[in-house]
Order: structure tokens, then sequence, then C-alpha cells
């Protein structure tokens, strides 16, 4: 996002992204699913970050782990031990996700070990599983089109059963940015509208950033 964005809109983004998901997650509470909030930097950086968003009913972790698969193997071992049968990882830069896509993960981990929701850019949006299996996370190139595909042979190789979800369209260029304003419209749905707030900070940015737009 930087160029064009600088570092304090892109600040902006994140934390409306970051509410945005919060709040299309909060449904599945009332359906008797414990959600954590699993952010960066210290304990009191992470507190001070929740001080200032909506976070109810979100316990509150921090990442743990030089790369994303190592935060993600950290959680993914720590909430097995603490007895979860089921441990699903979304993203905050697909703001199309609502908590329907989450409860199809949950009920596709009746069945299966692993779930992926696949980004259109080669990565993935959502990650779950119903297995203790960190070793699937480790090794893959995070950060490029070939994280999907590397995981799913990941799996293919140790005879893991998996499901795949829909694709979906995440945010990771300012052209993506774009895209996306001109498709969404903004409502008060939980689970198919895109927050009004978020919309404004969306727009607001653009209009910042791209005077030609």
């Amino acid at each position: 996002m930087s160029p064009p964005l600088s570092p304090a809109q892109c600040l902006r983004l994140h934390e409306a992204l970051l509410n945005h998901t919060v709040a299309r997650m909060r449904p599945l509470m009332a359906l008797g699913v414990e959600a954590s909030l699993c952010l960066t930097g210290t304990l009191q950086q992470a507190l001070e970050h929740a001080g200032r968003m909506d976070a109810r009913g979100f316990e509150l972790d921090v990442q743990r782990g030089s790369n994303l698969g190592e935060r993600l193997s950290h959680a993914l071992t720590t909430r097995v031990r603490q007895g979860f049968s089921k441990v699903i990882f979304v993203g905050t830069d697909c703001p199309c996700l609502g908590s329907k896509t989450v409860r199809d993960a949950i009920r596709a981990l009746n069945r299966r070990e692993v779930v992926i929701g696949p980004a259109q850019d080669g990565g993935y949006y959502l990650i779950g599983f119903a297995a203790c299996l960190p070793e699937i996370l480790q090794g893959i190139p995070w950060g490029t089109p070939a994280v999907h595909e590397t995981t799913l042979d990941r799996l293919r190789r140790r005879g893991v059963r998996w499901k795949s979800l829909q694709p979906q369209a995440d945010l990771d260029t300012f052209g993506d940015l774009k895209q996306f304003y001109r498709q969404a419209c903004p409502g008060n749905s939980r689970e198919d509208g895109i927050d009004p707030a978020f919309f404004a900070t969306m727009e607001g940015l653009i209009l910042e950033a791209d005077h030609d737009f």
C-alpha cells in the first residue's frame, strides 16, 4: 500500500480493517465460538491498541514468532493445549469475509483435518485445523503467490484431508483497495454489508492518495 499511502495512512487503513473484521466475526459468539484478537508488539501495546476499538468479548493475545508461519504455529499449538478441538485463523485484509464463511469452515472441520479459504492472489484468507499440525505452516514462502499451492502440496504429502472454501479477494495493493471500493456497497448488515465507517475511511484514503480517482 505504501506508496502511495503514507505509513500513517496505512495505519488508519489497518485499524479500519481490524475494526471491520472484529464486527463481522462478533455474531459467532452467539453460537458459542470463542474468539481471540492476536496482535503484534508487546502485551502493553496490544492492550493500548485494543482499547482504541470495540473488542468486547474477544480474548486478547500477542503474536509470537519471527514470521507468519511461526506465529500461526505457536497460536495453534497453544490453543490445542488449552483444549480447543478446532482452531481457525482469519486475516483482516479480506473485508468480504463474514461469519457465514467461518461457520462453513467450522462445519468442514467436522470431517476434515484442515480447511482453507484461498485468496485470489495465491495466498489464503482463512486456514483452520481440527488437528495439531504446525508442520503444515513451516517453510511456506509467505507473501508470495505460491503460499496456497505450497500448503496444499504439504497436505497431500502428509495424507491430510482438507476442504477448500470459495476463493475471495484480499487487499494487498493500492490497486486492490480501489477496485474493492468501486465494487463495495456500504450497509448495516453484519453478515454481508460493508460497515459504513470502514467504507468512509477507505473512500477518504483513496481520495487523499489519488486525486485523479
